[in-house]
């Protein structure tokens, strides 16, 4: 390809994401064959969103195969999507590339890729080529992580201005050291994002990070970060956690949830952010109930875990974890709580039938049953019994109002009365419920 081709197609740029499917994926195909340039880098950045909506058929690369055992911890390219709880840049893998190939040496690299460009579909000649690069990434990683920790490699990392580079090259070299491991874990967790945990899944989780343990248990926590980055919602592994046995003391297993306590509480912070920037429906309010139960149920099992041996260095992670859910709860749940299920009982217009309000009336009135639950333990009792007993009221209100301007006869009340006190049910319970419905009947029917 002539410098002039090359030159028209980098001019592309972002008009990359708009061309039609079938230009963009013969573009993709002309771009990798302009080997590893720069600014053909710069153009696949740019273009990444869209490669992995169009997913087109890309031909086999070292560098792709050697990023994927820790790729799950890549940054998402959709903003709404879950961040994982530590995450690797993709710079840093531009970055650390060429000190890899540079420490394989340039003639084991290119003998390697050769065996690569020739497997075609092969599954067993890629499964074998895999495992050696693998081993090769293990090695090499290694071998960088020690000598950027005594400050060394500090200028083709790019760590001077990014310290924290230090602490992630150190990640990845405990993940390519167990990525036949992560190779099976993301196997069992797929598809991704995988929408719920199974026990077979907390099974394979556990088998694996056994055997991690027995090979190298520095690489432990990082591997079930990568676990949890396999979920639609990694904050939904951390509740797990204390009841899987990796062949640890109850304390170092309490410790690998402590670990990962300040990813997933930045997790959590992320989505309570996005929830009050965006709005929320009866859906998000009821995922925000549910986080927060599994949450605090881990949180518990993490105090058990703990026993009664005092660890301070691991008191105010705890608590950042146990105050992030209690403002969670506050503010999409507990905020408005009231004016939102009243909405409720509005009649409906001509424009507006109030299916969309009585749904999300609905799913504030269970997420804040649900939240109930755990209120005592977040320390917010008196908060959730004062917004609660303040809408169970007017709830209360509005059905007496209603039954009793229906002269005694329940059915000519409409739809206001059995809504309120359907909320009260999803509230309170159905027997506080079928309490003020007896009450209300009992006072409103004539003598």
């Amino acid at each position: 390809m002539s410098m002039g081709d090359t030159a028209s197609l980098l001019a592309l740029g972002g008009t990359l994401m708009d061309i039609d499917e079938g230009r963009f994926r013969q573009v993709v195909g002309l771009l990798e064959h302009m080997a590893d340039h720069p600014e053909v880098r710069k153009t696949f950045s740019l273009i990444r969103p869209r490669l992995a909506a169009v997913r087109p058929r890309r031909r086999p690369a070292l560098k792709r195969l050697f990023c994927q055992p820790f790729e799950d911890l890549f940054s998402p390219f959709d903003p709404k999507a879950p961040r994982p709880p530590r995450v690797i840049e993709r710079d840093l893998v531009n970055r650390l590339w060429p000190l890899v190939e540079r420490h394989a040496g340039p003639e084991r690299i290119s003998a390697l890729n050769a065996r690569l460009q020739g497997a075609g579909a092969d599954p067993v000649a890629l499964a074998t080529i895999r495992q050696e690069l693998w081993a090769i990434g293990a090695e090499a990683t290694d071998h960088i992580a020690r000598q950027a920790e005594i400050g060394r490699l500090m200028e083709e990392l790019d760590a001077r201005i990014n310290p924290g580079r230090v602490a992630a090259v150190t990640d990845v070299a405990h993940l390519m050291a167990v990525a036949p491991e992560l190779h099976e874990l993301q196997e069992l967790l797929a598809p991704k994002p995988l929408p719920k945990l199974h026990p077979e899944h907390l099974e394979g989780i556990q088998r694996l990070g056994r055997r991690v343990v027995r090979e190298r248990p520095a690489a432990l926590a990082v591997f079930v970060l990568a676990a949890s980055a396999r979920l639609a919602d990694p904050a939904r592994l951390l509740p797990a956690l204390p009841g899987l046995d990796f062949g640890l003391r109850g304390a170092d297993r309490a410790g690998v949830f402590l670990a990962l306590s300040d990813g997933i509480v930045a997790s959590i912070e992320d989505q309570a952010t996005r929830m009050a920037t965006e709005g929320t429906g009866h859906g998000s309010r009821l995922a925000v109930a549910d986080l927060a139960v599994h949450l605090a149920a881990g949180l518990e099992a993490t105090r058990t875990a703990l026993g009664a041996t005092p660890r301070p260095e691991f008191e105010p992670r705890l608590k950042r974890v146990r105050a992030a859910l209690h403002d969670l709860i506050r503010t999409q749940v507990l905020d408005g709580a009231g004016p939102s299920i009243l909405a409720a009982l509005t009649p409906p217009t001509e424009t507006d039938s109030g299916r969309e309000r009585l749904l999300e009336a609905e799913g504030h009135a269970r997420a804040l049953r649900k939240c109930s639950t755990v209120a005592e333990g977040l320390g917010m009792r008196t908060e959730m019994r004062t917004v609660t007993d303040s809408t169970v009221a007017s709830l209360t209100d509005a059905a007496r109002t209603a039954f009793a301007a229906s002269g005694g006869e329940p059915m000519q009340a409409g739809p206001v009365g059995f809504q309120a006190i359907r909320m009260v049910e999803l509230i309170a319970g159905p027997a506080e419920a079928n309490r003020i419905m007896t009450g209300i009947l009992n006072a409103t029917r004539p003598l």
